[in-house]
């Protein structure tokens, strides 16, 4: 009876090995074949797995990667669900499966990932946002790597709901990726102190900026009503989605009290989210129609950027920041939250964050670092928090003396050009497909 089982688990195992090597001849044979058949060099393929392709800053970067991929790679983007807002030079896989359907419906979106990923020949996997990453990780196929976007939050790891996915992604899934990328130096410590991952997985790439399309759409004409607004006032602006871990409840009280001093001083936010009844609400409360105003999301905000006085960052939380190095690209200085993280490290790159301990304002080489925010959501009638204070006071003193702002819209487009894309996504491919001129990982973006 023994004998008989172990029989048939033999047979079992040999025919999945053969179903596997069969998958593997299949995708030597077609790359083969196309070289044969007089088709050209055949293009190393990269297939990224994403949710959507609009929205946020992730999404963009993954349209960077279609658009400024080298001419020797092809980029094939896989969605879960049909959102498109930006522009790629990829063919495009829309899931016919609800993935965030059932369980079933899950399921089956794994395997019908899985049959594009065989059908693509891919030579590599990149995992972006959660379910992309846990996609890319199940695949066994191609070399596989994941990019993560946020600073996360302290790990979940009390209780079996919090120690199980915990004990998944650092003892399994993390581990077997060929590299995490990751946007800063700040979430390499985090992954390296927190999940035990050694320094030589994780990879630190800054986002891609495309600064030649940002310095165009900067330059676009604004109508005499919008030009005789920027000519006559001083314009703090702020450009991110409307939600409580940008901050922009906190700079609205700030602003009242520059406003006060300084009267000719405007505040304009960029963009819409959940937050934005309450932000409606505090600009009337504290009497400020028509000085602080509230554009919603602009197709284009780098024309208003660039003819602004200071982007004010008062986010909590960032993953990378890239508003940061789009203002940097319209020449417009800079003031943000030294939060976790990125800000640092694209103003004051070299030096240590300091987050909480951080008491008073600090110039760094390209651009201003403040003290974080405590992220409550206050009343009008409510006193201004240290934090708040020390913003108000600074933004008062830089108006008085511009000079400062000057020496920093000087230096701007320079520290942004480091993070050009055609440069930055060049090093993606680099990593990923481990080309043999490819800087080593701790130069990456030096």
């Amino acid at each position: 009876m023994v004998y008989e089982k172990l029989k048939i688990l033999k047979q079992f195992r040999r025919k999945i090995s053969y179903q596997f090597s069969r998958i593997k001849f299949k995708i030597i044979y077609a790359n083969l074949s196309r070289t044969e058949m007089g088709l050209g060099v055949v293009k190393k393929r990269l297939v990224i797995l994403t949710p959507k392709l609009s929205g946020g800053g992730a999404e963009r970067i993954v349209s960077y990667l279609s658009s400024f991929a080298p001419s020797d790679y092809e980029v094939v983007i896989v969605l879960f669900k049909k959102e498109i807002s930006y522009n790629t030079k990829s063919r495009i896989y829309v899931l016919r499966n609800n993935y965030y359907g059932g369980a079933l419906d899950r399921i089956k979106s794994i395997i019908e990932v899985y049959r594009i990923l065989h059908r693509e020949s891919a030579e590599a996997v990149l995992g972006c946002k959660k379910d992309g990453r846990n996609i890319a990780l199940l695949q066994m196929f191609s070399k596989h790597f994941i990019r993560i976007e946020a600073h996360p939050k302290s790990p979940p790891i009390f209780g079996l709901r919090g120690k199980l996915p915990y004990f998944l992604k650092t003892r399994i899934l993390y581990r077997r990726a060929r590299k995490i990328i990751v946007t800063s130096a700040a979430i390499k410590q985090y992954f390296m102190k927190n999940y035990g991952l050694p320094s030589s997985k994780i990879v630190v790439i800054y986002n891609p900026c495309d600064v030649k399309s940002i310095r165009m759409h900067a330059s676009e004409v604004l109508d005499k009503q919008e030009e005789k607004f920027f000519e006559i006032n001083n314009v703090l602006i702020s450009v991110s989605r409307l939600s409580k871990e940008k901050g922009q409840h906190h700079l609205i009280r700030v602003f009242r009290h520059v406003n006060g001093e300084i009267p000719n001083t405007r505040l304009i936010l960029v963009g819409d989210g959940p937050l934005r009844p309450y932000l409606e609400k505090l600009i009337s409360d504290l009497c400020l129609e028509g000085k602080a105003l509230i554009l919603g999301w602009r197709s284009n905000p780098f024309k208003y950027m660039a003819r602004s006085t200071l982007f004010c960052l008062s986010s909590t939380r960032e993953g990378f920041g890239n508003v940061v190095v789009e203002s940097l690209a319209c020449g417009l200085p800079v003031m943000a939250a030294d939060c976790l993280s990125g800000p640092r490290e694209i103003l004051a790159p070299g030096t240590e964050y300091k987050v909480e301990r951080l008491r008073e304002p600090e110039y760094g080489e390209y651009g201003i670092l403040m003290p974080v925010m405590d992220g409550k959501l206050y009343t009008a009638n409510d006193p201004l928090t240290w934090q708040e204070e020390v913003w108000a006071e600074e933004i008062i003193k830089l108006l008085k003396d511009p000079r400062p702002l000057e020496e920093y819209r000087r230096k701007a487009l320079k520290r942004a050009l480091d993070f050009d894309a055609e440069k930055q996504v060049k090093r993606y491919f680099d990593v990923i497909f481990e080309s043999k001129n490819r800087v080593k990982t701790n130069d990456i973006n030096k």
